[in-house]
């Protein structure tokens, strides 16, 4: 499990989960998908309800939620079965159903994304 780390030197990621205002116990909580993810299922967790691919414009990204709570990632499983996550931005949603702000932080993870490429081609870390 691997934070972006922009070209200058800011981690939205990192940011998001260690932000004061993100919970001890919301933390632990994506600290257990992450566990289920690299530990224990590996390229096989999908849960429709906490980890899964964006569609449409949100591919290729994939997206972790818990409750109002949303981080946004690359995830890239190699031929051996090792997956790679690489976790873009995140941030708290404030009201039920699709939101403009929604559709804001899908294009930023996107940009990070692209900018991740251009550092490393192929998503190769």
């Amino acid at each position: 499990m691997l934070r972006y780390e922009r070209p200058n030197g800011r981690c939205p990621a990192g940011d998001f989960l260690d932000d004061r205002h993100l919970q001890q116990p919301m933390r632990k909580k994506f600290v257990g998908q992450f566990r289920a993810l690299v530990v224990d299922q590996g390229a096989k967790y999908c849960n429709q309800q906490r980890f899964w691919p964006l569609h449409g414009n949100g591919k290729p990204l994939w997206e972790f939620k818990e409750h109002d709570h949303r981080l946004y990632c690359f995830r890239r499983v190699e031929d051996d079965g090792t997956v790679t996550i690489v976790l873009f931005n995140g941030w708290v949603k404030d009201k039920d159903g699709k939101t403009d702000r929604e559709q804001r932080e899908i294009e930023k993870a996107l940009d990070l994304h692209k900018e991740f490429l251009r550092e490393f081609p192929e998503g190769k870390v």
